[in-house]
């Protein structure tokens, strides 16, 4: 029986199904992308480099002790 059944061919198509996960970009960047922010995968990556830069320095800047503007550190000179 296995004899007969060696030379079976099939005359339709092969698809192929791209395997999970391969090729495929974080949702991130993927986002970066779409809005038009950047072109490819590298150009996203610097975006979201430059995203977390500035939002370090803004949680510096309103977290620093005190505040820039504490009402014990004069700002100019003392009024006559």
């Amino acid at each position: 029986m296995v004899g007969l059944m060696a030379d079976i061919q099939f005359n339709e198509p092969l698809y192929a199904r791209p395997i999970a996960g391969r090729n495929r970009l974080p949702w991130l960047t993927g986002l970066v992308i779409r809005s038009g922010l950047a072109r490819d995968e590298q150009g996203a990556q610097k975006v979201l480099l430059i995203v977390l830069v500035l939002a370090v320095a803004g949680i510096v800047w309103f977290a620093w002790p005190g505040g820039l503007t504490s009402p014990d550190v004069p700002l100019g000179p003392p009024l006559p």
